[in-house]
């Protein structure tokens, strides 16, 4: 009965389909937008806060035009550094207290892209206008990616980048090209996809391994092997930023992305009781009402295999891919929610190649599509002031009191969801070149990385200040406190108790040792 309700919209349309040209990609980025779009006030933890200091660092390091500085910031980084790039559009503003806010529309306007990206792939590789709005209804009505849309994070991203890479699948498969410019430009696009995943989380290697495994065998076996060829130069051209920094920084991409999913570290994330089966159960129980859009093109996708029986293996291979990477998700220690995203956003794509087509008719115009894209820029603006800043400002204020624009080391002993190494670090990066001699490091994370309860006295006597967390705070886990006690009874030892009007937020030693900064 949908199926019919449906067509008989689509027939209402003139014959060439000019009204569905402009209704589909407003109608598309629409039921996308939960992802993307999120007025709440969100307060800066931990990652949002790593993510942020990343950005506002870069922009610092490249309008100072020191190409030492932007390597440093890159140096530095053990996460996938995309969201480095975001604040860089807004010039030098977007090192202020204004490129917090503004990071927020960056990433909005980026994710916009790529949600553009899949839409128009879609329609490229002949998937039916209505599976792709279904699949887009799918995505709005899932609660857990409007949860989390617009939020400082990677997750989304990685989502829709992972869309848009299985719907080169469908692409490659019914789109073949034989020419040396389309071969070329083709693989520019595969290029650049696999740039925005591969810099924006190592999860994406994944995707970028078996993705690319299969394009290559379909543009072989579709296109020929010469046009096969333009297209690996394309996309090598394309994929230069990333091969670049995968070269010089890849292991510790490596290194920290398997240290928190299958490591050392892995267990410290880990929900007591959250087995594989609750973990899965948890991800199609979090559907609602998106399993209703889920189902129907289930439906459309199950009558398309049976009644077509060309390119049957072709249409299973992106959700092999998807339950593939469900199945590894499930074999992780940590088992965050969020590594669901990329299922959430890619499923419903996957399930959209319900028959074989060269191109859907429903073609989006030019005009449609920047008028479209337009509007989303002008929804995006409004999350300028979303991130709740003022904790930042405090910290910025302590770290001016105490350091006076000179050389100060400065160590949290004790860490909080709004007041934690990361949240001081953007604090600092903020205060720009007059708190660049401040250098600032945690004792939170000492027992999980190995060090001994002596060299964490070692390194206090090492600071010029540290700070503890006074009561009525937000604090961190547990295994972060362990050694509170012990670190607040060695500064009492080599330190003063400075005045509680210094930080409304933090008990501040002065650190009295003879190898702290005079």
């Amino acid at each position: 009965m949908f199926r019919i309700l449906i067509s008989r919209l689509f027939a209402t349309f003139k014959g060439d389909f000019s009204v569905a040209r402009w209704f589909l990609p407003f109608a598309f980025l629409g039921l996308a937008s939960p992802t993307v779009i999120n007025y709440s006030p969100q307060p800066l933890a931990w990652d949002e806060a790593y993510y942020l200091h990343r950005a506002i660092c870069m922009n610092h390091a490249a309008y100072s035009f020191r190409w030492s500085r932007v390597t440093e910031c890159l140096a530095s980084t053990h996460k996938g550094p995309v969201i480095e790039l975001i604040d860089l559009p807004w010039g030098r503003v977007g090192g202020t207290d204004w490129g917090v806010g503004l990071a927020f529309v960056a990433l909005a306007l980026f994710v916009w892209l790529l949600v553009l990206t899949t839409y128009l792939t879609c329609l490229g590789g002949g998937i039916p206008p209505m599976s792709l709005l279904l699949a887009a209804g799918t995505v709005c009505l899932t609660p857990f990616l409007r949860q989390t849309g617009g939020d400082m994070m990677t997750d989304t991203l990685l989502g829709w980048t992972a869309a848009s890479a299985l719907v080169l699948i469908p692409f490659e498969y019914n789109r073949p090209q034989h020419t040396f410019m389309e071969s070329l430009l083709r693989g520019f696009l595969w290029g650049l996809i696999f740039d925005v995943g591969l810099l924006s989380k190592v999860t994406f290697g994944f995707f970028a391994g078996i993705i690319g495994l299969v394009l290559i065998i379909i543009r072989w076996r579709r296109s020929g092997v010469r046009p096969l060829l333009y297209t690996l130069v394309g996309c090598t051209v394309g994929a230069t930023p990333t091969i670049l920094i995968w070269l010089f920084y890849g292991r510790a991409f490596l290194r920290f992305a398997n240290m928190v999913a299958w490591g050392e570290l892995a267990h410290l994330w880990n929900t007591p009781g959250m087995t594989a089966t609750a973990y899965l159960k948890g991800y199609f129980s979090g559907l609602g009402w998106a399993l209703i859009p889920l189902l129907l093109l289930l439906c459309l996708f199950v009558r398309g295999f049976l009644i077509e029986r060309q390119g049957r293996l072709a249409r299973l291979l992106p959700m092999g891919i998807m339950l593939i990477y469900l199945g590894t998700a499930l074999t992780s220690q940590n088992r965050d929610p969020r590594f669901t995203i990329p299922i959430m956003i890619g499923m419903p794509f996957c399930l959209a190649w319900s028959n074989l087509k060269s191109e859907s008719k429903a073609t989006a115009r030019p005009a449609s599509i920047l008028g479209a894209l337009l509007v989303c820029m002008v929804f995006a603006i409004p999350m300028v002031g979303r991130p709740d800043i003022v904790p930042i400002q405090r910290d910025r204020e302590l770290l001016e009191k105490l350091s006076q624009g000179r050389p100060t080391t400065i160590m949290l002993a004790t860490e909080g969801v709004l007041f934690n190494v990361e949240t001081v670090e953007l604090a600092r990066q903020l205060g720009g070149e007059h708190l660049r001699p401040v250098r600032v490091d945690t004792l939170a994370y000492d027992e999980v990385n190995k060090r001994s309860l002596e060299e964490g006295f070692e390194r206090i006597d090492k600071a010029d200040y540290v700070l503890f967390l006074k009561p009525g705070n937000s604090l961190g886990p547990d295994w972060t406190m362990t050694r509170a006690k012990d670190y607040r009874a060695h500064c009492e030892k080599v330190g003063t108790l400075m005045s509680a009007q210094i930080s409304s937020d933090f008990d501040v030693f002065k650190v009295e040792g003879e190898y702290s900064t005079p």
